[in-house]
């Protein structure tokens, strides 16, 4: 019996140290400022990052392209519009609002990795493979990775 309570301690101080349940959420936040003079714009962008535990559950983007070319502004208006309408229809997850006003190109996107197809998108993007888990859930660390790459900076 005594052994028994020993194993049994021994075993829920294991799950109680190791993080078992874990699932404190958490919001990040990544820029990214990139200024091209030479063709003429601003990009600023934003991502919030949401989830629990290791794994992202939404992001929440704000792009924001500045320029005084009427021409350049919308061809991002249209670029970010089939961007995310495309891989909305291959994946789901998506939700899109653009706006070009005022000197400016609003991107604002939500991307819902819960209603996302996940398991489909890491088969067509086999790079995402060490951005997952075992259940095809995104984890913190990937997207950070990858926002990272594209010179944002995270905190």
């Amino acid at each position: 019996m005594k052994n028994c309570v020993k194993i049994l301690s021994l075993v829920v101080a294991i799950i109680f140290i190791s993080g078992c349940g874990n699932d404190k959420e958490f919001t990040k936040t990544c820029t990214l400022t990139s200024n091209d003079t030479v063709n003429g714009y601003k990009l600023e962008a934003e991502y919030k990052v949401y989830g629990k535990g290791k794994t992202v559950d939404k992001v929440v983007t704000t792009e924001t392209v500045i320029s005084d070319d009427q021409e350049r502004l919308d061809s991002y208006e249209e670029y970010f519009k089939e961007a995310y309408s495309s891989v909305n229809e291959l994946y789901g997850g998506y939700t899109n609002n653009v706006t070009n006003k005022d000197g400016k190109v609003i991107s604002e996107t939500t991307i819902d990795y819960n209603k996302m197809d996940m398991e489909q998108y890491v088969k067509d993007n086999s790079a995402m493979k060490n951005y997952v888990d075992k259940n095809n859930k995104l984890l913190l660390e990937g997207i950070i990775a990858t926002y990272e790459a594209l010179g944002a900076t995270c905190e």
